[in-house]
């Protein structure tokens, strides 16, 4: 059965069929770690692979549409699905041991510990007698 009129449609125009699922993501930047959080509604960790590789901490899963039983089919969907990646350039000189990685209810979260080169220092300011005198060339 094919519906020729969609009550929907002056509401939401569709683009060009159904969109690809594409995987909202935020990265926020701490003294020492850099936390990137994922939106991955309906899935699992079982889902999904993480992977680090030349630098780039790569997400990949797939989201799948809910089957509907026997005699029925869609009549209007909003909702996108499909395969999707999602590939973050990070630091040079991450361990990709201290990654660590957690799924609750839908959202991803990775935290990377950031390389000690990264890693703000607090340098002491000198004074007086502590302070060492500037060598300076002779020329």
């Amino acid at each position: 059965m094919t519906l020729v009129f969609d009550p929907f449609t002056p509401l939401f125009p569709r683009l060009n069929g159904t969109a690809a699922f594409t995987a909202p993501a935020d990265v926020t930047v701490g003294e020492s770690d850099l936390v990137l959080t994922m939106d991955l509604p309906g899935l699992t960790a079982e889902d999904l692979d993480i992977e680090l590789l030349d630098g780039y901490l790569s997400v990949r899963g797939e989201r799948r549409p809910p089957e509907v039983g026997e005699g029925k089919s869609f009549v209007h969907t909003e909702r996108a699905f499909g395969r999707f990646e999602r590939r973050i350039k990070l630091p040079d000189g991450v361990d990709p041991d201290s990654v660590m990685a957690r799924m609750d209810n839908g959202v991803l979260s990775l935290i990377v510990p950031k390389p000690e080169r990264l890693k703000p220092r607090t340098i002491a300011i000198g004074t007086g007698s502590e302070q060492r005198e500037l060598e300076t060339a002779a020329a």
